[in-house]
């Protein structure tokens, strides 16, 4: 079926209802349920109808809402966003309503559904470390509702974005090693199909290359980052013929796991193994040693992302770009030896 040649019928016969039915939705009518409306909305993009027509009749009052998307709730980054985005939003009169995924991709589809069946003026979101895909994306801005990702974002797919300078991030964590010395340096990553993890796996192979330094292949990790996870990378390297000097993690929680196992084989950090964190929870602060890590711009990031957003809301500026914030590498005992 010709993509140009999709008409109100072919949407009702895909669904077996009226063709009435899928006009009233397409109109926005009181009388259909959220849920249909979604559905059928979503079978109009499948089908390649004219989506611009359906965003323009799906137009409504605005609900002073901004839905917030992100992976866990307890998770000191994502609460520092949320901290930026209410301060935009309280001062221009708008509430948020947050969603935790627990980075499952299941439950992301869920919500923006459920956001979309309650009108929400714009999304805000951080993917799943799941995501593979844009096609829910599409379906949720089908509906005429806009969306800024930030920190895990889809380059597929068209939004404004705001993202952290990652590769830089691992640049400089490899250099301030490489400057005190360690020479056997180990990276613990997240699943390769997240845009953080991959740019943090190619920054790491870049300056190892460019310092000099080994990269052994089972000194590059790809794993999802849960505490079984952890101590299994853990005990491959410490058990290798060629051990890790100084060892970079993905996030805070396993940095501060991967601590707490280097201490339990009686093995003496920075003196004998570094450890870094590419980002920063206040936990980093109150062991011993207090830990290397990347600050990251939680409350800017949100800033700019609700400003983004409120610019579509408002003035109908939407743009397909990509913001990079800027980080701080903070270092600590955990990674400074004399060399």
């Amino acid at each position: 079926m010709a993509k140009s040649s999709i008409t109100i019928n072919d949407i009702a016969r895909e669904l077996n209802v009226a063709p009435s039915t899928v006009s009233r939705a397409l109109n926005n009518s009181p009388k259909i349920s959220d849920f249909t409306k979604q559905k059928i909305i979503e079978k109009a993009e499948k089908l390649g109808y004219n989506l611009n027509m359906v965003a323009s009749s799906l137009s409504r009052s605005r609900t002073n809402t901004i839905g917030v998307v992100i992976p866990f709730l307890n998770n000191f980054f994502y609460s520092e966003v949320i901290n930026g985005i209410e301060e935009i939003a309280y001062n221009k009169g708008y509430r948020i309503l947050v969603a935790q995924t627990k980075d499952s991709f299941d439950k992301e589809k869920e919500i923006l559904r459920t956001m979309s069946a309650t009108r929400v003026d714009g999304v805000i979101a951080c993917l799943s470390s799941e995501t593979t895909t844009t096609d829910h994306l599409r379906s949720f801005s089908a509906g005429g509702i806009p969306m800024v990702l930030f920190d895990r974002v889809r380059f597929d797919f068209s939004c404004r974005k705001v993202v952290i300078d990652n590769y830089s991030a691992m640049q400089q964590s490899v250099s301030h090693l490489a400057r005190s010395g360690y020479k056997n340096i180990a990276h613990l990553g997240g699943p390769s199909s997240c845009n953080i993890y991959s740019e943090h796996a190619k920054a790491f192979k870049d300056t190892l290359k460019k310092a000099g330094l080994p990269l052994l292949p089972q000194f590059h990790l790809s794993t999802n980052l849960t505490e079984e996870d952890i101590a299994e990378a853990v005990g491959i390297w410490l058990n290798a013929e060629i051990k890790p000097d100084a060892i970079i993690t993905a996030n805070s929680h396993a940095a501060l796991v991967v601590s707490k196992l280097i201490r339990e084989q009686k093995l003496s950090i920075p003196e004998e193994i570094a450890l870094t964190s590419l980002t920063c929870e206040p936990a980093l602060h109150f062991v011993e040693p207090q830990i290397t890590s990347i600050e990251l711009p939680g409350g800017d990031t949100g800033r700019t992302s609700m400003t983004y957003l409120l610019n579509e809301i408002e003035h109908g500026e939407q743009k397909n770009d990509t913001t990079i914030k800027p980080f701080q590498l903070i270092i600590r005992n955990s990674s400074f030896r004399n060399k």
